[in-house]
């Protein structure tokens, strides 16, 4: 617990939180696979808010060498009408998008959002990955190394259902297999 409480006050100091009084929720590892070009699945919590932080370790594979942006991710803001915006780690790339009556990616507002892994086919690939969501502002740390900062929508409903998520790049065999270690969640006091 100390080194979770030594995150907050990491990311607090750097302004990626607006407190650091909050409570955490230590998850089950996650274990999913989906095989569907251009799509992704997601798996729900029981957590609803707008501001929160939440990191796992990842690692996954692909079922084929060239396949599509895919990989494991979070889903927050889910509203009733499905409704969200999701975030995946890729081989080359953080992908962020923006799922209302259209589905549309977002780029980041400071920083590049790339990444340089090994391509997931030849073996799983491993990172450890933290969203972070204050405000109308998105956070990706890749390695404990901010790799974007995005801007989300002042007009939408960000207060909604958290959950797992994995963007599968290919239709072959099992697709994009991930796994999520060490999964937390920090969600702020009101």
């Amino acid at each position: 617990m100390d080194e979770l409480s030594s995150e907050v006050q990491t990311y607090y100091k750097k302004g990626y939180l607006a407190t650091d009084q909050g409570r955490f929720r230590e998850l089950d590892d996650f274990k999913e696979e989906w095989a569907q070009l251009g799509w992704y699945s997601w798996w729900l919590l029981n957590d609803t808010t707008s501001d929160f932080y939440m990191k796992a370790h990842f690692k996954w594979s692909s079922a084929y060498k060239s396949a599509d942006i895919s990989g494991c991710g979070f889903v927050f803001a889910v509203e009733k009408n499905e409704d969200h915006y999701g975030v995946f780690l890729d081989k080359s790339k953080v992908y962020f998008v923006e799922t209302s009556y259209y589905y549309r990616s977002i780029g980041p507002t400071r920083g590049t959002g790339r990444v340089n892994l090994d391509n997931p086919v030849d073996h799983p690939v491993e990172a450890d990955f933290a969203l972070i969501v204050k405000g109308t502002y998105a956070y990706i740390l890749v390695n404990e190394e901010v790799v974007g900062e995005y801007t989300l929508a002042q007009s939408k409903e960000l207060r909604g259902r958290l959950g797992l998520s994995l963007l599968s790049g290919t239709n072959k065999d099992y697709g994009t297999r991930c796994e999520m270690t060490n999964l937390h969640l920090w969600i702020p006091k009101t």
